[in-house]
Parts: structure tokens; C-alpha cells; sequence
């Protein structure tokens, strides 16, 4: 394998990793708000499996869409969980 094809697998194994990291913190965020507080325990289950298999489904990706997704999944589920509140606050 040339210096260019060892590179590029291990700038996606790397991106791979960190994106996978992303989608844990994520993971660990919507398990967390599932012990902590169950008003809204089926539309975060649901959100939490979504984000479980968009995880499961990483290799399969691009080094460029890896860096997308690890950018937005955070964001994603923060603004998901935000919505969450507002439900609460809304009567």
C-alpha cells in the first residue's frame, strides 16, 4: 500500500474514532436524562435508539461525512432535548 492509501485509512480510522466519540457523549446524555427524569421517557427512548443505530452504522461512511455527523449529532441532540423543554414549559 503506498504512503498516500496508509495516510488516508488512518485520517478515516482516526475521524471514525472521534465520530464514534460524538455519538457516545450523545448516547450518554439521552441515557442519562432517561434516569434522571421520565416525563418524556418514549420520545427520548426513540431518540436514543436513532442516535444508537446512526452510530452502528458509521463505518460505512466517508472521512468528510464522518466529520459532518461528529459535528452536528451533539448539536442535534442538544436541540432535540431543548425541544423537550420547551414541551415542558408549554403548556
Amino acid at each position: 500500500m503506498s504512503m498516500i492509501g496508509v495516510s488516508v485509512a488512518s485520517s478515516k480510522s482516526l475521524q471514525l474514532e472521534a465520530t464514534q466519540e460524538a455519538y457516545n457523549r450523545a448516547v450518554v446524555k439521552l441515557n442519562l436524562l432517561l434516569i434522571d427524569d421520565k416525563t418524556h421517557e418514549e420520545v427520548v427512548r426513540s431518540k436514543l435508539f436513532e442516535v444508537m443505530g446512526e452510530r452502528n452504522q458509521l463505518g460505512k461512511y466517508s472521512t468528510s461525512d464522518l466529520y459532518v455527523m461528529q459535528k452536528s449529532i451533539e448539536k442535534t441532540v442538544d436541540d432535540f432535548l431543548a425541544g423537550l423543554n420547551e414541551q415542558t414549559i408549554t403548556p
